[in-house]
């Protein structure tokens, strides 16, 4: 089923998500990810979240990033690109421009892919919840003063952004109960692997410097091009732990989201 056409299947959640082939997924994917992952002393704990506020804390961060692709790359945004209307957002986005000198290097068909697919993210997800899809936050790309400048600064915040949305999805697929909501989660948190993998290779190659967002995050070098811990395995964050990180140490709102996420999981 192609991306585009699932808001038809809007007004239908399990037959939109049976429709895309992910049933199956949830199944299976339950049994890995359904458990506690540990973090040294800190586990991922269940919390009295319904999974479309899950879902929805997910759709927030997907926000973030298809406008930080869409910025890059075309210079404009959600609304502006046609996908939201100005009725779905709360609040405008702003700062950054379109990354010069892309050309046709390999960055640049990542940073197109990345765009497609962050886009499709949000139509799938907004679908996916209906009438419970939270609007665009407000949103400040500048937050960090960098990720536009060249292809290297894009590489270095997009690096941040891809590993840090792995880590959210992996960090809530445990809290989902929802076998075909976990599905959905699943899926995307596939992709989103797919997506920080490249970019790790692609700030190696270039010898580009990511810095650490947090003591969890382990930046890609050519000794560590992989995010994972010392069992090999994919290190998940606790939303309050993603948060901390999009709002620039803020607990209600900050850095990237002036105002603060929609929805009720939005504070630290």
């Amino acid at each position: 089923m192609k991306l585009e056409d699932v808001s038809r299947f809007a007004a239908n959640r399990r037959t939109f998500l049976r429709g895309a082939g992910l049933t199956g997924i949830g199944i299976a994917s339950a049994a890995v990810l359904g458990k506690t992952f540990g973090m040294g002393e800190q586990k991922v704990n269940a919390a009295s979240y319904s999974d479309a506020d899950i879902l929805n804390f997910a759709l927030n961060l997907e926000y973030l990033e298809a406008e930080f692709y869409l910025m890059a790359t075309y210079g404009t945004t959600l609304v502006k690109y046609g996908v939201l209307t100005e009725a779905e957002t709360s609040g405008a986005t702003t700062g950054g421009s379109m990354v010069k000198n892309f050309g046709n290097s390999p960055q640049a068909t990542i940073a197109t892919a990345l765009r497609e697919n962050e886009i499709a993210h949000v139509k799938y997800l907004r679908a996916a919840l209906g009438s419970d899809a939270v609007k665009k936050p407000t949103i400040n790309l500048d937050a960090l003063g960098y990720g536009f400048a060249n292809v290297d600064s894009w590489l270095k915040l997009a690096r941040q952004f891809e590993d840090v949305g792995l880590s959210a999805y992996l960090g809530a697929a445990p809290l989902i109960s929802s076998s075909t909501y976990l599905a959905a989660a699943a899926a995307i948190l596939g992709t989103e692997a797919q997506h920080s993998g490249s970019i790790r290779l692609a700030c190696i190659m270039n010898a580009v410097s990511s810095p650490a967002v947090d003591s969890l995050d382990v930046p890609p070098t050519s000794s560590k091009p992989y995010d994972v811990n010392a069992d090999a395995l994919c290190i998940p964050r606790t939303t309050s732990q993603v948060l901390k990180i999009v709002y620039g140490g803020g607990q209600n709102s900050g850095g990237f989201y002036p105002d603060g996420m929609n929805g009720a999981i939005s504070s630290t």
